[in-house]
Protein backbone atom coordinates (compact mmCIF):
# COMPACT_ATOMS: atom_id res chain seq x y z
CA UNK A 1 0.00 0.00 0.00
CA UNK A 2 1.31 3.42 -0.93
CA UNK A 3 0.13 6.68 0.61
CA UNK A 4 1.33 10.12 -0.50
CA UNK A 5 0.93 13.29 1.54
CA UNK A 6 1.78 16.83 0.48
CA UNK A 7 2.02 19.77 2.87
CA UNK A 8 2.48 23.38 1.78
CA UNK A 9 3.12 24.94 5.19
CA UNK A 10 6.46 23.30 6.02
CA UNK A 11 6.79 22.44 2.29
CA UNK A 12 7.29 18.72 2.39
CA UNK A 13 6.03 15.56 0.77
CA UNK A 14 5.81 12.09 2.30
CA UNK A 15 5.51 8.71 0.67
CA UNK A 16 4.47 5.96 3.09
CA UNK A 17 4.97 2.34 2.04
CA UNK A 18 3.31 -0.61 3.79
CA UNK A 19 2.99 -4.25 2.75
CA UNK A 20 -0.46 -5.65 2.06
CA UNK A 21 -2.16 -7.26 5.06
CA UNK A 22 -4.67 -9.94 4.24
CA UNK A 23 -6.08 -10.14 7.78
CA UNK A 24 -6.17 -7.91 10.80
CA UNK A 25 -4.56 -8.95 14.05
CA UNK A 26 -8.01 -9.67 15.51
CA UNK A 27 -8.87 -12.02 12.60
CA UNK A 28 -5.54 -13.81 13.09
CA UNK A 29 -6.35 -14.24 16.79
CA UNK A 30 -9.75 -15.77 16.00
CA UNK A 31 -8.06 -18.16 13.57
CA UNK A 32 -5.51 -19.05 16.25
CA UNK A 33 -8.20 -19.59 18.92
CA UNK A 34 -10.08 -22.01 16.67
CA UNK A 35 -6.94 -24.00 15.86
CA UNK A 36 -5.86 -24.09 19.51
CA UNK A 37 -9.32 -25.30 20.58
CA UNK A 38 -9.39 -28.07 17.95
CA UNK A 39 -5.81 -29.21 18.57
CA UNK A 40 -6.13 -29.22 22.35
CA UNK A 41 -9.47 -31.05 22.17
CA UNK A 42 -7.88 -33.78 20.06
CA UNK A 43 -4.71 -33.89 22.20
CA UNK A 44 -6.59 -34.06 25.51
CA UNK A 45 -8.96 -36.70 24.12
CA UNK A 46 -6.04 -38.93 23.16
CA UNK A 47 -4.36 -38.28 26.52
CA UNK A 48 -7.61 -39.25 28.25
CA UNK A 49 -7.55 -42.56 26.33
CA UNK A 50 -4.02 -43.26 27.59
CA UNK A 51 -2.00 -42.00 24.63
CA UNK A 52 -0.43 -39.16 26.58
CA UNK A 53 2.57 -38.77 24.22
CA UNK A 54 0.35 -36.91 21.74
CA UNK A 55 -0.18 -34.00 24.13
CA UNK A 56 3.46 -32.71 24.18
CA UNK A 57 3.54 -32.82 20.37
CA UNK A 58 0.26 -30.90 20.26
CA UNK A 59 1.76 -28.22 22.49
CA UNK A 60 4.90 -28.16 20.30
CA UNK A 61 2.76 -27.82 17.17
CA UNK A 62 0.81 -24.92 18.67
CA UNK A 63 4.03 -23.20 19.77
CA UNK A 64 5.40 -23.38 16.23
CA UNK A 65 2.07 -22.15 14.83
CA UNK A 66 1.95 -19.15 17.18
CA UNK A 67 5.58 -18.29 16.39
CA UNK A 68 4.99 -18.41 12.64
CA UNK A 69 1.81 -16.38 12.90
CA UNK A 70 3.52 -13.74 15.06
CA UNK A 71 6.42 -13.54 12.56
CA UNK A 72 4.05 -13.08 9.60
CA UNK A 73 1.95 -10.44 11.36
CA UNK A 74 5.07 -8.56 12.45
CA UNK A 75 6.33 -8.47 8.86
CA UNK A 76 2.94 -7.06 7.85
CA UNK A 77 3.49 -4.05 10.12
CA UNK A 78 6.71 -2.97 8.43
CA UNK A 79 6.64 0.54 7.09
CA UNK A 80 8.91 2.82 5.12
CA UNK A 81 8.47 6.58 5.19
CA UNK A 82 10.22 8.77 2.62
CA UNK A 83 10.05 12.46 3.54
CA UNK A 84 11.23 15.00 0.98
CA UNK A 85 11.93 18.59 2.00
CA UNK A 86 13.66 21.35 0.03
CA UNK A 87 16.98 20.69 1.74
CA UNK A 88 16.92 16.94 2.47
CA UNK A 89 15.45 13.51 1.82
CA UNK A 90 14.78 11.37 4.90
CA UNK A 91 14.13 7.62 4.69
CA UNK A 92 12.82 5.79 7.77
CA UNK A 93 12.34 2.04 8.11
CA UNK A 94 10.55 0.45 11.03
CA UNK A 95 7.64 -1.43 12.55
CA UNK A 96 4.60 0.69 13.25
CA UNK A 97 2.16 -1.65 14.98
CA UNK A 98 1.06 0.20 18.11
CA UNK A 99 4.02 2.44 18.92
CA UNK A 100 6.33 3.44 16.05
CA UNK A 101 9.79 1.94 16.34
CA UNK A 102 12.39 3.01 13.81
CA UNK A 103 14.97 0.42 12.87
CA UNK A 104 16.80 2.52 10.30
CA UNK A 105 16.89 6.21 9.45
CA UNK A 106 18.93 7.87 6.73
CA UNK A 107 19.05 11.56 5.89
CA UNK A 108 20.43 12.65 2.51
CA UNK A 109 21.15 16.03 0.95
CA UNK A 110 18.34 16.60 -1.56
CA UNK A 111 20.56 18.23 -4.15
CA UNK A 112 22.71 15.07 -4.46
CA UNK A 113 19.91 12.54 -4.02
CA UNK A 114 18.12 10.73 -6.82
CA UNK A 115 15.61 7.92 -7.09
CA UNK A 116 16.79 5.17 -9.41
CA UNK A 117 14.79 2.30 -10.90
CA UNK A 118 16.66 -0.83 -11.94
CA UNK A 119 14.93 -3.35 -14.19
CA UNK A 120 14.36 -6.90 -13.01
CA UNK A 121 17.29 -9.26 -13.55
CA UNK A 122 14.97 -12.21 -14.12
CA UNK A 123 11.41 -12.37 -15.50
CA UNK A 124 10.14 -13.77 -12.21
CA UNK A 125 11.52 -10.91 -10.16
CA UNK A 126 10.38 -7.32 -9.67
CA UNK A 127 12.26 -4.18 -10.54
CA UNK A 128 14.13 -2.41 -7.75
CA UNK A 129 13.77 1.19 -6.60
CA UNK A 130 16.73 2.83 -4.85
CA UNK A 131 17.51 6.11 -3.15
CA UNK A 132 21.05 7.03 -4.20
CA UNK A 133 23.26 9.74 -2.76
CA UNK A 134 27.03 10.11 -3.18
CA UNK A 135 27.77 6.43 -3.72
CA UNK A 136 25.40 5.18 -1.03
CA UNK A 137 22.21 3.44 -2.08
CA UNK A 138 19.21 2.18 -0.15
CA UNK A 139 16.45 -0.01 -1.60
CA UNK A 140 12.89 1.07 -0.91
CA UNK A 141 9.64 -0.82 -1.44
CA UNK A 142 11.19 -4.29 -1.64
CA UNK A 143 7.95 -5.81 -0.28
CA UNK A 144 5.73 -4.23 -2.96
CA UNK A 145 4.43 -6.15 -5.97
CA UNK A 146 5.04 -5.12 -9.60
CA UNK A 147 1.95 -2.91 -9.94
CA UNK A 148 2.66 -1.17 -6.65
CA UNK A 149 6.26 -0.56 -7.70
CA UNK A 150 5.02 1.12 -10.88
CA UNK A 151 2.69 3.23 -8.72
CA UNK A 152 5.62 4.07 -6.39
CA UNK A 153 7.71 5.29 -9.34
CA UNK A 154 4.79 7.43 -10.54
CA UNK A 155 4.27 8.91 -7.08
CA UNK A 156 7.97 9.63 -6.60
CA UNK A 157 7.91 11.56 -9.89
CA UNK A 158 4.92 13.54 -8.56
CA UNK A 159 6.82 14.30 -5.36
CA UNK A 160 9.88 15.53 -7.27
CA UNK A 161 7.69 17.70 -9.55
CA UNK A 162 5.83 19.08 -6.51
CA UNK A 163 9.07 19.96 -4.72
CA UNK A 164 10.58 21.55 -7.84
CA UNK A 165 7.50 23.63 -8.64
CA UNK A 166 6.30 24.81 -5.20
CA UNK A 167 9.18 24.53 -2.83
CA UNK A 168 12.00 26.28 -4.65
CA UNK A 169 14.05 28.38 -2.26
Amino acid sequence: MIDTRFRDEPCEAQVILRPNQSWTWRANLYFLYVLVAISLTIGISFAWLGMWMILPFTVLELTVLVSCLWYCVRRGYRQQVITVRPEMVQVEFGHFASAPRKTLERVYDRFHTRFQVEPARHPWRNKSVYVRCRGEHLQIGAFLNAEELDDLVRRLREVVRYMDSRCVQ
